[in-house]
């Protein structure tokens, strides 16, 4: 099965789209129409745009990375940074670190981890999760991003991409597809603001705040979350 995501393409994104399409075609089967999917929902001038905000240098962490589809474009894209991909589901990385050898894509790992429960412990130069934290338990959510916060280098940064509450009614379709795609999990959106007031308190500043409107009606957001400089060093990355 062959499947292509370069239609529309310009000269600008022709290598970004060529890397999305390696890496869809790394997979076999119906993970590879999963992979276009999530391709489709999370495409890439969302990519481009979260992308432009990581370190170019340092480990990097994709927290909930699932088959590793954002982590090995991330690779791919910076690759003088090591990508750490961590995720719950052991066939599910197996199946990454799989597609991440056929592709010869030397700066990724995976490690299973499940994120209600686990904590960094050791230092990096920065993070995203992309559509996690609302399958966190928002206690052991608020933990993670105070522990986060405590081992990402001064001058890092974290990248939240979530949903939003409103509109009400891409919450809605937001959610039906949820419990289509994770039927056992729950589910712990918040709005814009409560998303701001948590990383704040858990030490993170400036905050800025995206919305990433679509023709699907997601209400996404991306935050781009910074952890101060020391005073008097300069930040290159």
């Amino acid at each position: 099965m062959k499947l292509s995501i370069l239609e529309n393409e310009t000269d600008n994104d022709k290598s970004k789209r060529a890397f999305a399409s390696r890496i869809i075609s790394a997979y076999p089967g119906l993970i590879q129409l999963y992979a276009f999917v999530r391709f489709k929902i999370i495409h890439i001038r969302f990519l481009e745009e979260i992308e432009q905000y990581l370190p170019n240098r340092g480990e990097i962490l994709d927290l909930g990375c699932g088959f590793g589809l954002f982590a090995m474009y991330i690779a791919l894209c910076k690759p003088e940074a090591q990508i750490i991909g961590l995720d719950h589901d052991a066939r599910r990385l197996q199946m990454a670190r799989d597609a991440a050898a056929k592709l010869g894509i030397r700066n990724v790992s995976f490690r299973q981890e499940d994120l209600r429960a686990w904590r960094p412990d050791q230092v990096i130069a920065g993070a995203y999760a992309l559509d996690v934290f609302h399958h966190i338990p928002p206690a052991s959510g608020d933990r993670l991003l105070c522990d986060l916060f405590a081992h990402i280098e001064p001058g890092g940064r974290f990248l939240l991409k979530d949903i939003d509450t409103l509109p009400r009614g891409m919450l809605w379709f937001t959610y039906l597809l949820d419990a289509l795609m994770s039927p056992r999990d729950d589910f712990h959106y918040r709005s814009a603001g409560a998303w701001q007031r948590q990383l704040s308190a858990s030490g993170f500043a400036p905050i800025h705040l995206h919305y990433l409107w679509d023709i699907l009606p997601y209400p996404h957001i991306l935050l781009i979350c910074d952890k101060p400089a020391r005073e008097g060093i300069a930040d290159d990355r």
